[in-house]
């Protein structure tokens, strides 16, 4: 599964558990923001995974 810039932006938009995550540089108040991604989120973790295993079931439901 593809993990480029778009595609974490897209999952990011989508997220119901999208949570900001400040200290990485985040500008973002909720899952809409211009600078939205995955990697700006409480629940994306060092290992670049989604600790809540949201991300491939965003990108299959919403056809990514």
């Amino acid at each position: 599964m593809k993990k480029d810039a778009k595609s974490m932006k897209n999952v990011a938009e989508h997220c119901t558990r999208f949570s900001p995550y400040d200290d990485k540089g985040c500008d973002c108040s909720n899952s809409t923001a211009s600078g939205v991604s995955c990697k700006n989120c409480t629940h994306y973790t060092e290992k670049d995974v989604c600790d809540l295993d949201l991300y491939a079931e965003i990108m299959k439901n919403h056809n990514f």
